[in-house]
Formats: C-alpha cells, structure tokens, sequence
C-alpha cells in the first residue's frame, strides 16, 4: 500500500498514519518523487536520521527489532522504539513519526509504503494526503 504526500520545502509533515490504518501501523520505505533540499525523520524531536541532502533514492526502513541502530543501502538509522519481538524485521512504527524538510519555493512529492501486514483498517492501495 502506498501512500502519497505533497507539500511545500521547509514543511515538517506528520507520517503517523494512526487514524489511517491502526495503532500499529509501520512504514517500510520512503521515495521522493521530487525531493527538497534536505529531510530527516524524527519523532518526538529526536532525529532518527542525519539530514539527508535531496535525493530521489529509495529508503528501505525494514530492520531487525531489537537493533539501536542499522544501516541500508548506505542510508543509517536510529531505532528509537522496541515495538515487536515476535518478528526477524519490522519496519518504523508510524507513531509521532514526522519528515522535516528544508528548502525554499517549491514543493516535493513523497511516496511512502506501508508494512501492508500491520495495517488494521481497510483503505484503498493509494491515498492522497
């Protein structure tokens, strides 16, 4: 299931998707289809990330539960939540989760995939935020 945001460069834009699709909804990667100039997740205020410069790679957010930090495809994490134990990967928990982005001028568009096997609600394949 994909997910689709677009907003201005300098936004900091909410990826808890809750409402959406449950409780324990996960996120198990991220694209831009136009990027700003740099972005990062948080959540609570804590970087999950380091600022990225912007790029249109695909960010694979699958790990291992019980791992504080993990890297893909050159891309590093921090995993500030222990949700599941009774999995081999997880993806990021959708919970207070934000992009923060930087930039001027423009927009970006954001793909975002769902962990299809945590979503609790029926939704369509494509939503528009």
């Amino acid at each position: 299931m994909i997910v689709t945001f677009t907003a201005a460069f300098g936004t900091t834009l909410s990826l808890d998707l809750r409402s959406q699709f449950g409780q324990t909804v996960e996120l198990q990667s991220f694209h831009f289809i136009t990027s700003p100039l740099e972005f990062r997740l948080i959540r609570n205020d804590l970087a999950l990330q380091e600022w990225q410069a912007g790029n249109t790679e695909m960010y694979d957010l699958q790990h291992p539960p019980l791992v504080a930090e993990w890297t893909r495809d050159g891309h590093s994490f921090t995993n500030d939540l222990c949700h599941r134990k009774d999995v081999m990967t997880c993806g990021v928990l959708s919970q207070h989760l934000r992009m923060e982005t930087r930039g001027l001028a423009s927009t970006f568009v954001l793909m975002v995939w769902i962990r299809e096997s945590t979503v609790r609600s029926q939704g369509p394949d494509l939503i528009a935020l």
